[in-house]
């Protein structure tokens, strides 16, 4: 059953178990502490009694007058009474006639021995009055006769059940502050857990404004409520990455989906009427479709990297050749715009060709989208001891400063409406970054508006295999 309870009652029932078993304990402790206080002054002082009777009768020993009840007192500590028999059970001695009778004390002895009490000693009850008593044996004059030393403690044994009735209260007491701070304590530490679940609640509905109060402690609690405030900021930047994503998608799908329906209207009302038109709308539709497969196609390799499914198939080849193949058919493919390669040095990698060679398709891509007609287009790759450094220029339209760190981030769109066009979703560079982290490549980006950018890959050689 408690099982089922909430986290705040578990932590008020063990707070308070906990509490009232402390004070239980050392309850206890005091209370047997006061019994061994009364037990062991009461033990001592008959003890020493009989310690100062023993030599006391040796020294009367000839003197038979002096064995009386006066002459008994001498010896003994304040508030112990002797009395002493025969073995007729005949009274001898008695230094307090008015003390209890020896009868009462037999008849109201304790069965069992106390916990505290002397082994070789006596504990008889008598109402709310305790009686501690001690047997000797002494031999006068061939005579046998018996010694019995009583200590009352009644006073003591009444302060004790007052104490305890006073404990049971605190007790009471106890119980009631002990339930009360843990409440208050449970309450106090699990209200940003509280706060956490209402906040997740909040979710479900979208709400994903709100964040935990950070307190200056440094706890685990406060690690949970950065953990959970950390948590939020991702979830929220991944709802917001897949609305710019709708949007971005939206906007790059829309163009061609209204293309491809103009130019089906065309040939529909038209068909072969105008032949120039005709083949004008079929080349329009089809370079539209395969635009829409491009970004399909874009989509697709980003889920496959978010799911971890996405293989690579790495394998040392030359970077020159791919270098020189992309470039060739960058050229054939993008003739408005001039190309050069610069430089092309020899050098060997390790990665997955078909990989590096679209990384190296997606920054050409990117340089012919921002470069207007008749631009130049410049790659340069140079060995250089170890490393290459691959570089991709263009004198485009260039990056604005503020943008250059967000230009690798997904679906990121360019919030001015004269760029908004030109730039579109942007997962060419994010696709183009994945495979470029996944190979060790180091991409350093300079741009000025109106000037150009300039991508540099840092691609490391690899090693010299003897196989």
């Amino acid at each position: 059953m408690i099982r089922n309870f909430e986290i705040s009652t578990k932590i008020t029932l063990t707070y308070a178990g906990c509490f009232i078993f402390l004070l239980l304990f050392i309850e206890l402790i005091m209370y047997a502490g006061f019994w061994l206080a009364l037990y062991r002054p009461a033990g001592k002082t008959i003890d020493f009694s009989m310690e100062q009777v023993k030599p006391w009768l040796d020294n009367i020993a000839q003197d038979v007058s002096a064995f009386d009840s006066n002459t008994f007192r001498q010896p003994l500590v304040t508030g112990v009474v002797v009395r002493v028999f025969d073995d007729n059970g005949i009274l001898m001695a008695d230094t307090d006639p008015n003390y209890l009778a020896n009868e009462i004390f037999e008849d109201s002895k304790l069965d069992y021995q106390p916990f505290f009490a002397d082994e070789d000693k006596e504990v008889a009850l008598i109402v709310n009055a305790l009686v501690y008593r001690a047997k000797m044996d002494y031999f006068f004059h061939g005579e046998h006769f018996t010694l019995y030393f009583y200590r009352t403690i009644t006073s003591e044994v009444i302060l004790l059940d007052k104490l305890k009735y006073l404990l049971m209260i605190l007790d009471l007491f106890g119980i009631i502050f002990a339930v009360a701070v843990g409440h208050f304590m449970s309450r106090k530490v699990l209200k940003p857990i509280k706060i956490m679940t209402e906040h997740a609640q909040n979710i479900a509905y979208g709400k994903m404004d709100g964040r935990i109060e950070i307190n200056p402690t440094d706890d685990e609690l406060t690690e949970l409520a950065k953990t959970f405030n950390n948590m939020l900021d991702r979830i929220q930047g991944g709802i917001n990455q897949q609305q710019e994503f709708v949007i971005a998608a939206s906007h790059e799908l829309i163009n061609p989906a209204t293309a491809i329906s103009t130019g089906i209207d065309f040939l529909k009302h038209y068909g072969f009427e105008d032949k120039e038109s005709f083949n004008e709308n079929v080349d329009i539709i089809f370079s539209e479709i395969q635009n829409i497969g491009d970004i399909l196609q874009n989509m697709l390799f980003l889920f496959r990297t978010d799911q971890n499914c996405l293989l690579l198939d790495k394998e040392n080849f030359d970077l020159s050749y791919v270098v020189e193949d992309v470039m060739k058919k960058m050229k054939r493919d993008a003739k408005a715009h001039n190309f050069e390669l610069v430089k092309n040095d020899f050098v060997n990698i390790y990665g997955d060709k078909k990989r590096i060679r679209q990384m190296l398709r997606i920054f050409l891509d990117n340089a012919v989208k921002y470069t207007p007609d008749g631009g130049r287009i410049t790659v340069t790759s140079k060995n250089n001891n170890g490393t290459v450094q691959l570089s991709i220029a263009d004198n485009g339209i260039g990056i604005a400063p503020e943008n250059i760190n967000r230009i690798f981030d997904r679906f990121f769109r360019v919030k001015d409406k004269a760029l908004e066009k030109i730039y579109g979703g942007g997962l060419g560079l994010s696709i183009a970054k994945w495979i470029a982290d996944n190979h060790g490549i180091k991409i350093d980006v300079e741009s000025a508006l109106g000037e150009g950018t300039t991508f540099t890959l840092t691609i490391a050689e690899a090693p010299i295999s003897f196989d």
